[in-house]
């Protein structure tokens, strides 16, 4: 293989280290350090400094190449995969976010579906938006579960509250002398 000509650095060995000291993510570090081997002449070749680092002589190489076209922040940038498209768009959760926040809100997930194809007409799977509601929104429907029979008459026995006996016994689920 024939040996890659290590390129000119130009920030002093004491600025690398003292980059290195600061930089808080390790993927950088090392890419830092990197240049710092090579500057301060602790590795004899590139494929020295690549063992130093953990990483293969390509990745080096790489790192090099664009430490050479663009300096430390072209070296310390890193580029990201934009990744797939979102099944609901921004205006549409904007506006699913406001009415989310109203009071009287959806009874069900099912709900928010059929008005978002009434409203938007993207007809768009439960299991998409579920997740798009409650993780992404961080929202989901106001409909509240009725709570169990026996915590119900439990509450009642422990407390003095009259408002609640007067409700379950509107609601005929507790009977009362």
């Amino acid at each position: 293989m024939p040996k890659k000509r290590i390129c000119v650095i130009l920030e002093s060995a004491e600025e690398l280290l003292d980059m290195i000291r600061k930089e808080p993510k390790g993927r950088f570090r090392d890419r830092l350090r990197l240049l710092w081997l090579l500057k301060t002449g602790k590795a004899e070749s590139m494929t020295h400094a690549a063992e130093l680092c953990g990483i293969t002589y390509h990745t080096a190489a790489e790192w090099l190449r664009r430490y050479e076209n663009g300096g430390i922040s072209e070296l310390l940038c890193l580029k990201t995969v934009p990744g797939r498209q979102s099944a609901i768009s921004a205006e549409v959760a904007e506006d699913l976010k406001k009415r989310l926040s109203e009071p009287e809100g959806f009874g069900s997930y099912e709900e928010i579906r059929r008005w978002l194809i009434d409203e938007y007409d993207p007809d768009i799977p439960y299991k998409t938006l579920h997740k798009t509601v409650r993780y992404y929104l961080g929202a989901g429907p106001k409909a509240p579960r009725p709570p169990h029979i026996k915590k119900m008459r439990m509450k009642c026995a422990d407390s003095k509250n009259r408002s609640l006996l007067k409700y379950l016994k509107q609601l005929r689920i507790m009977t009362f002398p």
